[in-house]
């Protein structure tokens, strides 16, 4: 048994084991819950056959690097809103955002 992967964010973690499911790699996770007050314990992914680890590894860097790449800023081509790179459309007018920008 081999430890995949770790972190604090639980959306991370959810999308690694989501990857594995649909992979149907085998799994456990452990430290999904913290024992007692004041004790930092990070959620750990790990595989449970040493064979199924190399496909696990492409798979979670596959999804993680999904959410790491920043998207840049945008100006809205309707009302000239500056907005943040996640959106998809304007906050202040509604408008979609143009994929070319």
């Amino acid at each position: 048994m081999k430890m995949l992967f770790s972190s604090d964010d639980i959306r991370k973690i959810g999308l690694v084991r989501s990857a594995l499911d649909d992979a149907a790699i085998a799994y456990d996770f452990r430290n999904e819950t913290i024992p007692y007050p004041g004790a930092i314990f990070h959620p750990e992914v790990w595989i449970v056959e040493d064979s199924d680890f190399a496909r696990a590894c492409e798979l979670r860097d596959a999804v993680t690097k999904l959410r790491e790449v920043p998207e840049a800023a945008w100006t809205c081509a309707s009302c000239g809103e500056q907005l943040e790179g996640q959106f998809s459309s304007c906050w202040k007018c509604g408008a979609n955002r143009n994929v070319d920008t």
